[in-house]
């Protein structure tokens, strides 16, 4: 215009040749098959290499779908943290392409959220296993690099959580979250790094009770997690086969959070968040609260929603 500003309604209409050469077709096996689960899980009528599986509609939830898919097309596991750094459908294509061929290196049990952000907190899973589950509070904390470990089988998980713990932040004090069993095991782990004199800054421990004599789950004990736990992932994933694929290692979890109680008492301060209908779950004296696991102070603090959400 005569002021120097740019006229929208004059600029030609955008071409559809320059749409279609902004599509990437699909050429190698793996990228092939990439793309048609894509397009099924995401309901697109194609998908190109540049696209991003987040950008077209992907979820947390439909990423662990993915991996399903390609474990029972492909008979190997490509790890959630190798998809969630590459998440065009190229990237997530020669991430498949170098596990089948033995060409990957092996990958941290981890996720990094926010990662040019310099404050560290650690997360651990709850039931479900993924440290996926923290995206959401990534986003509510931009300030914070998010460290969220996947679940690590075997009975030594919480010497090899502390190690990559020191591995990742080698100096300073460190903060850990947990939700649901995580922050059970959080707490363990604060205890063995206190034990290895490195300084845990805060324990977050979101809904979780504390254990404090060791059991070992029932027949009726597992049912009931099972059912509750696939209650919950159901009503909230819609999807079966991230349900199937939880319960595979839930129960695990439960049993060892069982034969690991959370005795002792942590120097850094403890804080539990749970919400309003069981906050008396956590005052002092009732059993499962977390009152004297500090000798730094405990604090119970009352959230919104339910444990699921």
């Amino acid at each position: 215009t005569a002021h120097g500003k740019v006229d929208v309604r004059a600029l030609p209409a955008p071409r559809a040749e320059d749409a279609q050469a902004a599509y990437e077709p699909p050429v190698t096996l793996y990228e092939v098959s990439m793309a048609k689960h894509w397009e099924a899980l995401l309901g697109l009528e194609r998908a190109g290499l540049a696209d991003d599986f987040f950008a077209s509609g992907g979820s947390s939830i439909k990423l662990i779908e993915l991996l399903h898919h390609l474990r029972t097309e492909f008979g190997v596991g490509v790890p959630v943290s190798r998809l969630y750094q590459v998440t065009t459908l190229h990237g997530m294509a020669a991430a498949v392409e170098e596990r089948v061929t033995g060409t990957t290196a092996d990958e941290v049990p981890h996720l990094t959220f926010n990662p040019e952000a310099e404050r560290p907190l650690f997360c651990f899973p709850p039931a479900g296993g993924h440290g996926l589950v923290y995206r959401g509070l990534a986003t509510s904390l931009p300030s914070h690099r998010l460290i969220a470990f996947n679940y690590l089988p075997g009975d030594d998980k919480v010497s090899r959580y502390a190690d990559l713990v020191a591995a990742t932040v080698p100096e300073g004090p460190v903060p850990l979250l947990g939700y649901s069993l995580g922050g059970n095991l959080a707490f363990e782990v604060a205890r063995e790094l206190e034990a290895r004199g490195r300084e845990v800054a805060h324990v977050v421990v979101l809904d979780s009770r504390r254990t404090l004599e060791a059991y070992e789950p029932g027949p009726e004990v597992l049912k009931a997690f099972e059912a509750e736990l696939g209650h919950h992932l159901q009503q909230h994933t819609g999807s079966e086969i991230v349900t199937a694929a939880v319960m595979e290692h839930a129960a695990e979890y439960l049993r060892f959070c069982g034969r690991t109680p959370n005795t002792g008492t942590l120097a850094a301060p403890v804080s539990v968040l749970t919400d309003e209908d069981k906050a008396d779950l956590y005052e002092e004296g009732v059993p499962g609260s977390w009152h004297g696991s500090s000798a730094a102070g405990h604090r119970a603090l009352c959230g919104f929603g339910t444990h699921a959400e």
